[in-house]
């Protein structure tokens, strides 16, 4: 019987890696994770979303510059747990309208 040992912590910083290969390829990583910081938007502030926004936050530089979702509570708890998280600590600009994000904000969207 193996004995496999693996940590939260370990886990949550493999999963959040292969998440961002799968979605991005070995190029997208590449840049995603220079040293310039990139401007990204969240579409659907749920817990899916908060959860893999969170995660990207702490193995990537970003700034969250914009966050969209139709239920204002959820969008709302969201930007201020994104302004307490992030190194600037600015709160992201909230859409209700995703079609108004996209067409106001140049940005990486996941």
């Amino acid at each position: 019987m193996h004995n496999f040992n693996i940590n939260r912590r370990r886990f949550l910083k493999n999963s959040a890696a292969i998440m961002a290969f799968s979605t991005l390829g070995p190029i997208g990583l590449e840049t995603l994770f220079n040293e310039k910081v990139r401007k990204v938007g969240l579409i659907g502030t749920g817990w899916y979303g908060k959860s893999d926004l969170f995660r990207l936050i702490q193995v990537a530089n970003i700034e969250v510059v914009a966050l969209c979702d139709v239920d204002r509570e959820l969008l709302d708890q969201a930007a201020d747990l994104v302004s307490k998280r992030q190194k600037s600590g600015k709160t992201p600009i909230k859409y209700s309208d995703y079609r108004k994000c996209l067409q106001n904000m140049n940005l990486t969207l996941f």
